[in-house]
């Protein structure tokens, strides 16, 4: 297993466990302009019968980048875009705001393969050209979550959640919509110009938070029945115990996610602080916890972390 494969494992345990504690984090990774192609028109773009060939595996099961290379072309500009495989049913491209602004695109945020009604252009290789009728997006941020991590975080696809991320440029990212799913993997996805907005560190893990009430690119949820507990899902039957992390109470379903708000977080920044200020200890009590990157840093520097109950 190589590096990054390990690192991405451990991100997914490490995440796993805090979840266990009552707190929801995710990796976040993000993506710039990039195409996914169906048979069809890898044929009528690489030859009859070509094989997409791999560049790197992506954390998503079964995805990855190809060596392969497409331009797109509009009455208004042109732009080179790497391709990913797999295959699919469907030509689908994936633009920043920006990408579609200057090829004179209208900016239409979709989940992967909504595209009725999408705009579409001229794709062209050396080999071949394609006139694609629609399939253009800019990718709605997302959520991906495997079944059992699913069950853990009490959420399933469809459910919003919200997305913060810590630092100089610190950013709520709202509206984050969950896929939830065997073919799926913990990981947030947002695209390159939000990551650059909030200057999102290399391999940021950061912390999620359930919307109450509300769905994205849909009418307004009806409000949630009473027997609800903050706004959560009814759970699958199935739902482990631990996802509610010692808040059960009798008004209380299995599996759903506790209130975050209830403990207090200490950041990367605060462990700095604390650190020019010349603590070598950091004490953290039943309502404090360390984030990922403040838990790394922490260590990092030698610091003594001691849990007072």
């Amino acid at each position: 297993m190589d590096e990054t494969k390990v690192r991405q494992a451990v991100e997914s345990l490490v995440c796993e466990s805090f979840a266990r504690k009552g707190m929801f984090f995710a990796p976040v990774a993000s993506s710039n302009r990039h195409i996914h192609l169906s048979r069809e028109h890898v044929d009528a773009l690489f030859g009859r019968g070509y094989e997409l060939t791999k560049l790197r595996d992506l954390k998503q099961p079964g995805q990855f980048a190809c060596n392969e290379q497409v331009v797109l072309k509009t009455a208004k500009g042109s732009l080179r875009l790497r391709v990913v495989g797999p295959i699919r049913p469907e030509t689908q491209i994936e633009l920043t705001a920006s990408d579609c602004v200057k090829l004179g695109l209208p900016i239409l945020i979709r989940m992967s393969g909504d595209i009725k009604g999408t705009p579409g252009g001229l794709l062209e290789t050396d080999k071949g050209t394609v006139a694609l009728n629609e399939g253009i997006i800019v990718a709605a941020r997302h959520l991906h979550l495997n079944v059992e991590q699913g069950k853990l975080y009490g959420l399933k696809s469809g459910d919003v959640v919200r997305l913060f991320v810590e630092g100089a440029r610190a950013l709520t990212l709202d509206k984050v919509i969950v896929r939830c799913g065997e073919a799926h993997e913990l990981e947030a996805h947002i695209d390159i110009e939000e990551a650059n907005a909030c200057n999102l560190p290399k391999n940021a893990v950061c912390r999620i938070e359930k919307v109450k009430n509300q769905a994205y690119l849909k009418p307004e949820s009806k409000p949630a029945s009473k027997k609800q507990v903050h706004g959560n899902i009814v759970p699958d039957a199935e739902a482990p115990f631990f996802a509610m992390s010692g808040a059960v109470t009798h008004k209380a379903s299995r599996g759903a996610m506790p209130e975050p708000a209830k403990k207090r977080l200490l950041s990367e920044a605060d462990v700095l602080q604390a650190f020019k200020d010349g603590q070598s200890r950091i004490e953290l009590d039943k309502n404090t916890l360390l984030t990922p990157l403040a838990w790394d840093r922490a260590r990092q520097l030698g610091m003594e972390i001691t849990e007072v109950r």
